[in-house]
Order: structure tokens, then sequence, then C-alpha cells
């Protein structure tokens, strides 16, 4: 008997629990009953027969048992419990007269569509992340219509980049449109973070299709809105920054691709020796950073970032160019911040070597870097 996910559902200052089933994601219907309705679980059962509303009986012991957990209302003379699909419980506010639970509820499914597509698309599963975003859309499409509204930007920009995740560059063009096309509609409500977000997937797109210049385009565009948001030393910068660099180093530009990259090491150096080791920040950014605007898994995104950056200056520069070393350095850091020490010990005896007779500076960055770690893996292990 083990405890199942579940979602919670926040309609004001109600709380509803979707468990994640092996038949779906279901509502129990005497919390429905009382948190939505405020009735007696029994007598709302036999509302349920009697309205012919789909039901669901399930004797499953970790269905039961998450119930219990989460103290949900028991269902007296049943030994298991009912459950509800989403199409019922709405159905249910709208027969009932809740009506203004109708609204905040379909938000609140599209809000969880919205983020579990997100979810698998950062896992890479864009398989399974393409039918959940496009059902994104397709609420938002009923939710928002008759006419189409600037709501719509940031599911049509999920639809996009799970089409571009398969590669299927004709579908993510198309929803890049419909995005472009809301946001040349309403310019004043369209935010610099959302024309960076567009400009970046233009990028990554032309990239796919082998369209140098206008994926340059586009990288730029991303660089300039997020600095404007941002800042052009800011963490959330740098991944322009960086696109630039890989289609400058497509296109055999290798001056200009070091160059860019050379920027997202600088940014991402400052600003994780100020995190990790205290010390001042070097970067000139519109704010500066107590913490890092980033998950786990975007922070092992951007290890993998850096060290495809010291690949690439290791064949162009060689292998003991002290950048090389920086690089190893700056990962080791990102390493420690989110507690990879075994992998930060690695990155920083790489760091070491490269870097054991270089300036003063670099050394001592180095001595301050493997006495933080030491104290964290003492920490780990007493």
């Amino acid at each position: 008997m083990g405890e199942l996910p579940y979602t919670v559902f926040s309609l004001g200052e109600v709380h509803l629990h979707q468990l994640h089933t092996n038949t779906g994601k279901l509502f129990v219907m005497t919390e429905v009953a009382q948190q939505l309705f405020h009735e007696q679980p029994t007598m709302f059962a036999k509302d349920l027969r009697a309205g012919r509303y789909h039901k669901v009986q399930s004797f499953n012991p970790d269905v039961i048992h998450t119930a219990h957990v989460l103290g949900l209302p028991p269902e007296i003379g049943n030994n298991g419990l009912t459950l509800l699909t989403t199409d019922v419980v709405e159905t249910l506010l709208t027969d009932r007269r809740r009506s203004e639970l109708v609204q905040p509820f379909r938000l609140a499914l599209l809000k969880l569509a919205s983020q579990e597509a997100a979810r698998l698309m950062a896992a890479g599963e864009y398989e399974l992340a393409l039918p959940v975003a496009l059902d994104a859309v397709k609420q938002g499409q009923a939710l928002f219509r008759p006419a189409p509204a600037l709501q719509l930007f940031p599911l049509y920009l999920l639809a996009a980049q799970a089409h571009l995740g398969l590669k299927r560059a004709k579908q993510c063009e198309d929803f890049l449109g419909l995005a472009s096309w809301l946001a040349l509609k309403e310019p004043e409500a369209t935010t610099n973070v959302m024309r960076s977000q567009l400009s970046r997937l233009f990028g990554q797109l032309y990239a796919l299709q082998g369209k140098h210049e206008e994926a340059l385009q586009a990288f730029a565009e991303d660089v300039f809105h997020c600095a404007q948001e941002y800042g052009p030393e800011d963490v959330r910068t740098s991944l322009g920054y960086y696109n630039l660099s890989k289609v400058f180093q497509s296109r055999g530009q290798m001056a200009k691709s070091l160059a860019c990259n050379d920027m997202v090491m600088h940014i991402w150096a400052s600003t994780l020796k100020a995190l990790v080791l205290g010390l001042e920040p070097e970067t000139a950014g519109k704010n500066q950073l107590h913490n890092l605007p980033l998950g786990r898994t975007q922070l092992l995104e951007v290890v993998a970032m850096l060290q495809d950056i010291v690949s690439l200056r290791s064949q162009a520069l060689g292998p003991s160019d002290k950048s090389v070393g920086d690089g190893h350095f700056t990962s080791s850091l990102a390493l420690v911040h989110i507690g990879e020490t075994l992998r930060a010990r690695e990155q920083l005896d790489a760091a070491i070597s490269v870097t054991r007779d270089s300036d003063e500076h670099r050394v001592s960055l180095n001595q301050l870097a493997l006495e933080n770690l030491q104290r964290m893996e003492a920490h780990y292990r007493g």
C-alpha cells in the first residue's frame, strides 16, 4: 500500500485534491460534496445517481490510503471511494449554480496542463509533452474566446517548443506565427520577457533549419530583450550569448564564437563567486542576485553548457589555455551550489591542474574554492 501522487486545486478559499490513479486524474466525491457544495456526501451521492453523472468506483488500496493520509472524508456504506472526472466536476458546478467557480476551475486546469507540459519538456520527454501542450492550447482557446487573447501567448510557445523538441519545424513555425501575431496585436502588453522567449524559440528553429543569418538575428534580439529586462550581464541573459556562440561555431567563425562564450563564462563566474564564495560580484546587472532564479534541473543544464564551452575552448585554444581552467572552475562552483560535491571536486581538480602555474589571482581563487569544498565535504561526512 503506497501513497499516490496528487495535485492540489486552489479555487479561492476552496482546495481540492486530484489523485493520480491508474485510471486517470480523479477527484474524491466526498471532498467535492463538502468543499464545493457544502453538502453531506451521502445526500450528494444520491443526487449523483439520480442525475446519472459518470462515476468511478475504486477499491484500490493505494487510492483509499492516499485519501486517508490527506484527511479526505470517508464514504459511509462504501468500502471503496467514488471518484469523479474533471468534466463531471465542471458539469456539476454549472448544474448546481456554482458558476462563479467554473472559470477559476478551468483556469486551474489550464495552469496544471501548462506546468505538466513544461515539466515533461524539461525532462526531455517531448513525445509525452506534445499532447499535453496541445490540450493546453485547446483549453486556452475555449477559455479566452471569442477574440484571441494575449493569455494564449505562453500556450502557443509551449506547443512550439514541444514541436521543436521533436524537430517538427513546420508545426513549430505555425505556433510561433500565432504567438507573433498576438504580440503584434498587443505591443504594449507584450513584455521584454515574452519577446525574449519568442526570439529564442525562433532562433532555435532557424538553427535547426540551418538558417544561420536568421538565427543570429533572433538570438541577438533575445539578448537585447533579456538585457532590457535584467541587464546585459545577468545569468538570464547568458543563454542568448551561448546560442550566438553555437551559431558562430556552426559557421566556422571561431573568434566570434569564443567572444560570445567568454561572456557566458564571465557572467556565471562572477555570479557564482558571489553566491558560493561570498566575493563581490564583478558583473553590472540590474539586480544583484541573492539567489539564482533557476532550479536544480536548470542548473545542471548550465553545467552542461559550461562543459560544452570548455570543450570548444580546449579544441580551439588548446587544453592548457587558462580559460579552459576557468571553465572547469566555474563548473565546479555551479556543482557546489547544487550539492554535487563529487563532480565539483573533479572539476576543481581539473581547474587547478590547468592553472596551477597561472597568475596569483587564479591560484588564490582555486584555493578559496578548495577550502569551501572541503568544508562541504566534511559537513556531508559528519
